[in-house]
């Protein structure tokens, strides 16, 4: 394998370099974070799915080194744009009550599912939740065309009683182990979950999504870091031009109707279930998503 011997520390403990860890174009860099900041602000999600893809196409980086990084962006990209949802012209369409029960349970099961990634084949699992980002991604798109569902019409439920959050404390759980399994983003998990469970509106959702990962995004970004899996230079560059892109998708997704912007949700859920969908490579050796 190719590559270069570097050292650091004081014992000089060093690791090979791969074409995957070169330096990176900065003006590639900013064009990844302005998508993915784009992306981010108008679904709620941090823009991470669109990052971690454009790495690995567009830089050749490696799929942890691009997942690391894209953590590392996600940070000053989701806290603008969450920002930009509560200081909104209208009411703030940020829940911090829910956004903290869904953080809490959320950090737990992604550490849950980080450590049992290590023991088990995660190729089931990607099916199962393609399978349920399809069948979401249908329902969003129906009901932006011809439903009633509530929170395409609506603002957002109350919830008054602790069960509520039990509930939405045991669902970021599950979404945490989910995402820490498969590395699929808890945002596309966290929005429908909000919104068809609770009939939670889709922008008071999506606002809600945003400040739910930040505990778990800082977690996996400095996790990769002490890996050496974070590239501090890229994920620089992405943030900065990702936190302006962040506020113009965000200030579209206060603009839009809520059922437009759940007819785009509902699409993103159906890109996102082709994309985690396990492919064979050519020795019969399944991809990782």
């Amino acid at each position: 394998m190719g590559g270069r011997l570097v050292h650091y520390g004081r014992h000089g403990v060093g690791r090979r370099v791969t074409d995957a860890h070169r330096s990176t174009n900065p003006r590639i860099d900013a064009a990844i974070g302005g998508l993915g900041g784009i992306a981010g602000g108008l679904l709620g999600l941090g823009g991470g799915f669109v990052m971690v893809p454009l790495q690995v196409m567009w830089s050749g980086s490696d799929q942890h080194r691009a997942s690391g990084t894209s953590l590392g962006a996600i940070l000053p990209i989701a806290v603008v744009a969450a920002a930009r949802y509560y200081f909104g012209p209208d009411s703030p369409q940020v829940d911090l009550t829910v956004a903290f029960y869904l953080a809490l349970g959320g950090t737990a099961g992604a550490l849950i599912g980080a450590l049992a990634a290590r023991r088990m084949s995660d190729t089931a699992l990607k099916v199962i939740v393609a399978i349920v980002l399809v069948v979401v991604g249908v329902k969003e798109v129906y009901d932006a065309m011809v439903g009633t569902a509530p929170h395409l019409v609506g603002t957002a439920v109350r919830l008054h009683e602790p069960r509520d959050f039990a509930i939405i404390a045991a669902g970021g759980l599950v979404v945490g182990v989910v995402s820490g399994l498969t590395g699929v983003g808890g945002g596309i998990l966290v929005v429908p979950f909000l919104a068809l469970g609770f009939g939670i509106g889709q922008r008071l959702a999506q606002g809600t999504s945003l400040v739910a990962i930040l505990p778990t995004a800082g977690i996996g970004a400095w996790t990769y870091y002490r890996s050496g899996d974070l590239d501090l230079r890229a994920a620089t560059w992405m943030g900065a031009a990702g936190v302006p892109a962040a506020l113009v998708g965000a200030s579209l997704a206060l603009w839009l109707p809520q059922r437009a912007l759940g007819g785009l949700f509902g699409l993103f859920l159906l890109f996102a279930a082709a994309r985690i969908w396990p492919r064979r490579r050519r020795g019969g050796e399944v991809a990782r998503a």
